[in-house]
């Protein structure tokens, strides 16, 4: 019996292996598949809130798919403007970080610490950081460049949506265990998607708000970064927040820069933990340990795409795979954030959403 279990614990590991492999090599063409479903199941809450205004259900597709489409082609043009322009600055920022190095220099010499040996090594060239923050902007208009592939895809599966559900419907209709998880993994990503995207963008026009009063340069481009950043846990807010700070303290000094800093903190978290926690309720229960691990795994097989995909991905394996067979069941326990019941316990158990 012992070995039969570990043979099939072998037998499924290379299975993941395999299965894995071949994701990753065909990430150039699942990428944008799994971002369009993404984007659909985010819509979804926008189709049925038009059709229960009273539209049919075809002009609810049409109208959703030409917000998108209009959406997805105003985000590259603004941030391929957005780039040429912060290249064209480059140089005044690269003028800026030398004066800071000068004035750090000198400050330090007046306290007798040797510190231009350090400032001479590469990664405080001048200009670095700077480079380094184009790169991944360009690197994220790259992962944006197939976003035609993402937008014909998302109006096919956006249009089909309707006939795919009924059919999986008839298809499922002896397996209603695994139709009610898909029903409540579609419902429960929508809605956290679409209520995420809302307080990103709430939150994205807070940070502008507060760049323009403080006078950064590219608000907006930085509103933009934080809105696209928020779908990354753990680390997107930490990706968004640098670009503005670093920008206050090359422009106006330490001040500024810490009141940026502060400012970014107490938007990002009013959103985050006030506001949040009224509209997603229970989350999507993952640990932290989980979530975090998921960002880094998900880009590693699909890359950028992965990063922002990360959550919907793993709950869907949680839901849909781990959830499904007794073998599996303990890790979807241990991935996520509840204490399992007593097993004589017949209260309510806390919603997914």
């Amino acid at each position: 019996m012992a070995q039969n279990s570990v043979t099939r614990l072998l037998i499924t590991i290379a299975g993941l292996v395999v299965i894995i492999a071949g994701i990753r090599s065909a990430s150039g063409l699942l990428g944008p598949i799994l971002l369009a479903l993404f984007i659909v199941l985010f819509c979804n809450p926008i189709v049925l809130w038009l059709q229960r205004k009273g539209l049919p259900g075809w002009a609810a597709n049409i109208i959703v798919i030409l917000g998108v489409i209009l959406a997805g082609l105003t985000l590259i043009l603004f941030l391929g403007v957005s780039i040429n322009r912060l290249s064209v600055a480059l140089p005044r920022y690269q003028s800026l970080i030398t004066e800071q190095q000068d004035a750090i220099v000198a400050e330090m010499d007046r306290f007798g610490i040797e510190v231009s040996d350090i400032l001479e090594l590469e990664i405080f060239q001048p200009g670095r950081i700077i480079q380094l923050l184009l790169g991944f902007l360009k690197g994220l208009l790259n992962t944006l460049s197939s976003i035609g592939l993402t937008l014909f895809i998302f109006v096919y599966m956006l249009a089909g949506s309707p006939s795919f559900s009924q059919k999986l419907q008839r298809g499922l209709i002896r397996h209603q265990g695994m139709l009610a998880r898909l029903n409540s993994f579609g419902r429960s990503i929508s809605v956290y998607l679409f209520i995420k995207g809302c307080l990103g963008l709430f939150t994205a026009i807070g940070q502008v708000l507060l760049l323009w009063a403080v006078g950064v340069d590219f608000a907006l481009l930085w509103g933009v970064l934080s809105f696209l950043l928020n779908f990354i846990p753990n680390i997107g807010y930490i990706i968004s927040l640098i670009p503005p700070v670093l920008l206050a303290l090359l422009e106006f000094g330490l001040v500024k820069a810490v009141l940026v800093l502060v400012g970014y903190t107490l938007i990002n978290n009013f959103f985050d933990m006030v506001i949040a926690p009224r509209y997603l309720g229970q989350g999507l229960d993952l640990s932290s340990l989980v979530t975090f691990l998921a960002v880094i795994i998900w880009s590693w097989i699909l890359g950028p795409v992965g990063a922002f995909l990360a959550l919907p991905l793993t709950v869907m394996i949680k839901k849909l795979v781990l959830e499904s067979f007794e073998d599996t069941r303990l890790l979807a326990v241990l991935a996520g954030t509840e204490t399992p019941l007593n097993p004589n316990h017949n209260g309510p158990q806390s919603p997914l959403i």
